[in-house]
């Protein structure tokens, strides 16, 4: 019921702002500035009383090129209702000429979305920038806006583990941490995204509701490059990877994520060869069955014959061919002890 009050007294408020005479249309122009003037960045005023000055030209008449094109063009928007695309008319006027009041504009536009978070750091802005170009009556209803609208938002305290990450709230960016202070943000759904390179991003969603207070404290996580392998094979079968023995059996264990071989290989069996990729955080499980190597029976009885008269005529016995080279990545290969002999 309370927000209810505030959001009718915020919409009286800006009912009025919109009020402001203009040029041409009706507009959310506040009271204009002194005919010639270049208006100066100053210190942010003790208090909301503005100096007092002889009687302010338009905005229509102050500004000239693309600042007075956008200014028309955003007081038309606003006057048709689009307070979004009037906001941004605005804003570009004010990046071309920094003349204050189109900061008081920007200001309405945000009432009138709702956005009351960003009017208040507009409100900010406005009186760090305002060198006396706002009259007391303009103040009056900044304030009065200013004092409704801290009514109508939330409170986030976010502490991050990492220095420099990013946090976004609906997609836009607030800053790197460390954040300084509490952050002020609309009631409602908002969404949180805090995320650093090398870390796994953290994503959550939070229900604010007005002048509510949140801490929250987000720990971010290294992102890990490996997986996880699980091969099972038949008692005395050799499982390599890459190269690299890791057992007879059975092996479990974290390697590199990436392209591995992986080869089992057992006396008098054909050997199993498969190249694999290995997902992070992932388990990639494999089962091996090897089948015996087939010869024809004059095969066995030539390849004895031919074993003795080596044996006879050089006093040696016949080696195998050794076996090519497997490629592969495989970096430090972690037994777990999860079964397997050694």
């Amino acid at each position: 019921m309370r927000s209810r009050r505030l959001a009718a007294r915020l919409a009286s408020a800006v009912a009025l702002s919109a009020l402001i005479p203009a040029v041409g249309a009706a507009a959310p122009q506040a009271a204009p500035a002194p005919a010639g003037a270049a208006p100066q960045v100053a210190p942010a005023p003790a208090a909301s009383a503005p100096q007092a000055g002889a009687p302010p030209a338009p905005l229509a008449q102050t500004l000239t090129g693309t600042a007075r094109a956008d200014y028309e063009t955003g007081k038309n928007l606003f006057g048709n209702g689009d307070f979004a695309n009037a906001f941004i008319k605005f804003q570009h006027a004010y990046e071309s000429s920094k003349d204050a009041r189109l900061l008081w504009n920007m200001v309405v536009c945000t009432s009138r979305m709702h956005r009351y978070a960003q009017l208040l750091a507009l409100v900010e802005r406005l009186r760090r920038e305002d060198s006396g170009v706002l009259l007391p009556e303009d103040w009056a209803q900044i304030d009065d806006l200013e004092r409704n609208a801290r009514g109508l938002v939330g409170h986030l305290d976010i502490a991050v583990s990492e220095r420099d990450a990013e946090v976004t709230i609906d997609g836009e960016l607030i800053g790197k941490t460390p954040l300084s202070g509490k952050v002020i943000v609309d009631s409602g759904t908002r969404h949180i995204r805090v995320f650093k390179p090398g870390f796994a991003e953290h994503v959550r969603v939070e229900s604010m509701a007005p002048g509510s207070h949140l801490a929250l404290e987000v720990r971010l996580l290294r992102l890990v490059h490996t997986g996880r392998l699980s091969v099972l094979a038949s008692p005395g079968d050799r499982i390599a990877l890459d190269g690299k023995l890791l057992g007879q059996g059975q092996w479990d264990g974290v390697v590199p994520s990436g392209q591995h071989v992986l080869r089992v290989t057992a006396p008098g069996m054909v050997p199993y060869e498969s190249q694999m990729v290995i997902q992070d955080g992932a388990l990639s499980s494999v089962r091996v069955g090897l089948t015996p190597i087939e010869r024809p029976v004059w095969a066995w009885i030539t390849g004895a014959a031919l074993v003795v008269a080596a044996a006879v005529v050089g006093g040696v016995l016949l080696q195998p061919e050794p076996a090519p080279p497997i490629r592969g990545t495989l970096g430090d290969a972690r037994p777990t002890g999860l079964g397997g002999r050694w």
